[in-house]
């Protein structure tokens, strides 16, 4: 699936979820990197568009430095897109991945 969002070129898909799909782009106006977060269902249900709101509503006011606090929540198709700036951070899945730690360390 391509991500059709205007102002924004993508230029990967970083992730492909049962419930979302996450990109990483460019904004077209000013050229600044971003994660973009949608939904994978492209009708998505009251529960589903609730439940992706309140992610942005909840991490809009976490102020830590390791959580990325979104930029904005924006329409897209039937559901929602979620706007992230792109400081270069990893998955937590990916960094478990590259490391040589056990869960006995952690």
């Amino acid at each position: 699936m391509t991500l059709n969002l205007s102002y924004y070129q993508e230029t990967n898909q970083l992730y492909a979820g049962n419930r979302t799909l996450v990109y990483r782009a460019t904004s077209s106006t000013m050229k600044e990197p971003v994660i973009i977060k949608v939904l994978r269902n492209p009708y998505p249900n009251f529960d589903e568009l609730v439940q992706f709101r309140n992610q942005y509503v909840i991490t809009s006011h976490l102020e830590h430095p390791t959580i990325v606090r979104p930029l904005a929540l924006e329409r897209y198709g039937n559901g929602y897109a979620l706007l992230m700036p792109d400081e270069g951070a990893i998955a937590l899945w990916e960094y478990w991945q590259q490391s040589k730690h056990s869960l006995v360390e952690f």
